[in-house]
C-alpha cells in the first residue's frame, strides 16, 4: 500500500492522467494532440520521476562540497540570508522553520564557535490577513534571542526585497560597524550568485555553504527513476531560479 501512495497523490495522479489522454491520442491515431500531451508529459516525467532535477542542481552546489563548514575562517560577523523561515503567529516560538532553515542553523552554530563578533539576519516580508507585512529576519531573531544560546549580538537587516538588498544593506553596516571580512551563510546552489553580490558591494567574503538540497550532494543512493515526487520539482525550480537570477543580477550589474 504505501508503494501505491505516490500514485494516488496529486503529483501521481496527474501523472497517471496525462499517461492516460497521451495513451488515447496514440490509439486514435490523434499525433498532433499527441505531440501536444507529450510535451507535458516528457517535461513531467523527467523533473518529477527521474534524477534529472538532482543532477542538475548538483551542478550548482559541487563547487562548495570540498569548503567544510568547520573549517570557515574567524571573520568580524557572520551573516545569514534569508529564506529560513517565516513568521507565524501559530506556532510556539512565533516562526516557522521552512525548506532553507539549515542556513539559521549553521549561522547560529557559526557564530556561538566563535567565527563572527556578531551575526547579521537577513530575510524577506510576509504580509498577515491584517495587511500588516512582518519581517522574517525580525521573527528569527526574537527566536534566537529568546533562547538565549548566542552571547554574540544578533542584528536584523528588516524587510529585504532580494539578495541584492541584503548586500547593500549589509555593506552600509560593514561600514558603520567598521568590519572588513564577513562568513556569508547561504544555501550551497544559492552561495555563488550571493557571494557575487556581496563582493560587488566591497566587502571581503568567506562561504559557508550549507543547505544541500540535491541527493546527488547528499550521497544518498541514486534513483535514476521512481515515483512522482515534489523534491523532484523543487530542485528543478530551484535550479532554474538561480540559472535565470544570475543572469538577471549580472544584466543589472549586481554581480
Amino acid at each position: 500500500m504505501k508503494s501505491l501512495l505516490p500514485w494516488i497523490e496529486p503529483l501521481g495522479l496527474i501523472m497517471l492522467l496525462l499517461t492516460l489522454v497521451l495513451g488515447i491520442a496514440l490509439w486514435r491515431r490523434r499525433w498532433r494532440w499527441a505531440a501536444l500531451i507529450a510535451l507535458p508529459w516528457l517535461a513531467y516525467s523527467i523533473t518529477t520521476c527521474t534524477v534529472v532535477s538532482s543532477v542538475l542542481l548538483a551542478t550548482l552546489e559541487e563547487p562548495w562540497m570540498n569548503s567544510p563548514v568547520k573549517d570557515a575562517p574567524v571573520c568580524d560577523v557572520v551573516v545569514s540570508l534569508g529564506g529560513t523561515g517565516e513568521p507565524s503567529r501559530n506556532e510556539l516560538i512565533g516562526f516557522a522553520l521552512g525548506r532553507g532553515a539549515d542556513r539559521l542553523a549553521t549561522s547560529i552554530e557559526l557564530t556561538r564557535t566563535g567565527k563572527g563578533q556578531a551575526l547579521v539576519l537577513g530575510g524577506g516580508g510576509y504580509t498577515f490577513q491584517d495587511g500588516v507585512m512582518r519581517s522574517e529576519a525580525d521573527a528569527a531573531k526574537a527566536w534566537i534571542d529568546s533562547w538565549k544560546v548566542l552571547s554574540a549580538p544578533v542584528l536584523s537587516l528588516g524587510i529585504c526585497s532580494d539578495t541584492h538588498d541584503e548586500a547593500v544593506k549589509v555593506a552600509a553596516l560593514a561600514k558603520e560597524k567598521g568590519w572588513k571580512r564577513i562568513l556569508l551563510v547561504t544555501s550551497a546552489s544559492h552561495m555563488r550568485r550571493a557571494r557575487a553580490c556581496f563582493e560587488k558591494e566591497g566587502l571581503q567574503v568567506e562561504s559557508a555553504p550549507c543547505n544541500y538540497l540535491s541527493s546527488i550532494s547528499r550521497g544518498e543512493k541514486i534513483q535514476w527513476f521512481h515515483p512522482p515526487h515534489h523534491a523532484g520539482s523543487e530542485n528543478f525550480a530551484t535550479w532554474m531560479h538561480e540559472i535565470i537570477g544570475w543572469r538577471v543580477y549580472r544584466w543589472r550589474g549586481w554581480v
